[in-house]
């Protein structure tokens, strides 16, 4: 919400119902996803709100094998994901190797991005 503000972009009621959706969110929504979450505000209205946040540094954009661009909020704990090649199910991966791979290579990694594929525990049946 302090980010919003110090942007100089107002706490409209839409923008703090999506701003909660993506809070409350286990995994990257799609904007059709937050959409259909918040079935009170126009897809416009929408759009226009996850815009706003991605410049301002909010949320990220992310686009996974799929193709359909997703958005999750910044945190200081960034999240991997693992997606179903099957049926598309995605689910977060609690682990990752940045410490050991900035250790070995010296590098001071700005940004990384990982994704797995594979089949679900479902679709392997």
């Amino acid at each position: 919400i302090e980010i919003v503000k110090e942007s100089g972009a107002k706490l409209t009621s839409p923008r703090k119902k999506v701003l909660e959706k993506l809070y409350h969110s286990e995994l990257p929504l799609t904007l059709k996803e937050i959409h259909n979450e918040c079935k009170d505000i126009d897809f416009a209205s929408v759009y226009r709100t996850i815009k706003l946040f991605n410049e301002i540094g909010l949320v990220d954009e992310i686009t996974f094998a799929d193709k359909k661009i997703r958005y999750e909020l910044v945190s200081n704990l960034h999240n991997h994901h693992i997606i179903c090649s099957n049926c598309g199910e995605i689910e977060k991966v609690p682990i990752c190797f940045v410490s050991e791979i900035k250790k070995i290579t010296k590098y001071k990694i700005t940004k990384h991005t990982l994704e797995f594929m594979g089949l679900c525990p479902n679709c392997q049946n």
